[in-house]
């Protein structure tokens, strides 16, 4: 009992550690690039809108790639209910995506996305089954946009699958996605922002349900395109628990953060493919208002590396942002983080 208790206190200081870590390294980021685009006047005059190309003379992205990492769980909300332990706290995923974007008529995209993942060395804890812990998932869906200049505007929508392993009933949940969105870009450096509507549907609803959300991102370009840093973040609102008693439900909000860094390798990068290797930092922090009034709250942090291909054209990382649409928020990593609360 000594050993459990000890434990929830250090799992508690290492959620606000990390939380606090994860927004240092963010608010950086996010601060290197504003102010080196505010000081790039001398580049944003040449970069006027009516000089930019239309997306119809860059050409389609026909994109895939791969990745894995390890996730660490923290936080007071993991295994409150006291031993034996059954909310796994780190393990690994492996996932892959594809993407293809089409100009269409000069100045418009449709883009598609596909992307899952999947954990493994989580089922049990010393033969104990696992319970309230993210399985993996998927998310697909597809944009339009319309590009004028620098200004992409569009709207986007998807739907997907996440799984978790319950001990008890099925919290598996599909979940569905739609809204808006909006990005400027002026030579080394883009600015976008998403705002959208997220739901849920399972037997037992233990995630993320009636949810609204906002991501705000930017990225810069060095190396003549070849290499990007990007960093986003990410506030959503909803409910969790809409199932534990008739009409009940309990807020609950997320705080999501991705930091990545990307490089084009020119021996990845033969004919009319373009490869990369990218590095990313990304967390997710969930806090509950529960029923009897307490506050539970769980951080999932993870470090991921992967590789990237684009066919069809040998395409810069400038030149992918310029033809593309912003991703679609990565939703299933989102919803399961939050079981875990419970």
């Amino acid at each position: 009992m000594y050993i459990e208790n000890y434990h929830a206190v250090n799992i508690t200081d290492k959620s606000l550690f990390y939380s606090k870590a994860a927004f240092s390294i963010l608010a950086g980021t996010m601060f290197v690039l504003l102010t080196s685009a505010a000081n790039s006047a001398d580049i944003i005059e040449h970069q006027a809108t009516a000089d930019a190309p239309a997306v119809s003379e860059i050409g389609p992205v026909y994109e895939g790639s791969v990745w894995g990492g390890y996730l660490s769980r923290s936080g007071s909300g993991l295994n409150e209910s006291g031993p034996p332990r059954t909310e796994i706290e780190d393990f690994p995923l492996m996932g892959a995506g594809v993407l293809l974007s089409l100009p269409v008529h000069e100045n418009w995209l449709v883009q598609f996305e596909l992307a899952g993942e999947n954990a493994f060395n989580n089922s049990d804890i010393r033969g104990v089954p696992a319970n309230d812990t993210y399985n993996g998932g998927f998310t697909g869906g597809g944009h339009v946009a319309y590009i004028h200049g620098n200004f992409l505007f569009g709207v986007f929508g998807g739907a997907g699958r996440t799984y978790f392993t319950a001990a008890s009933a099925n919290q598996d949940a599909t979940q569905w996605l739609a809204g808006g969105e909006a990005r400027y870009m002026v030579d080394k450096f883009s600015f976008a922002a998403q705002i959208g509507y997220l739901d849920t549907n399972s037997q037992n609803q233990e995630t993320l349900a009636d949810t609204a959300f906002v991501k705000l991102s930017a990225k810069g370009f060095f190396n003549d395109g070849r290499s990007s840093i990007g960093g986003g973040i990410g506030y959503a609102d909803g409910t969790q628990d809409a199932d534990n008693r008739p009409g009940a439900k309990d807020p609950t909000t997320l705080v999501m953060w991705d930091v990545t860094l990307e490089h084009q390798l020119d021996m990845l990068s033969i004919g009319d493919t373009a490869g990369s290797v990218f590095v990313s930092y990304q967390g997710v922090h969930v806090d509950e208002n529960g029923s009897t009034g307490a506050s539970d709250r769980v951080t999932d942090q993870g470090i991921y590396a992967g590789l990237r291909f684009r066919f069809g054209a040998n395409q810069s990382l400038h030149q992918r942002e310029r033809q593309t649409a912003p991703s679609l928020p990565n939703v299933h990593r989102w919803l399961g983080a939050v079981p875990a609360v419970d």
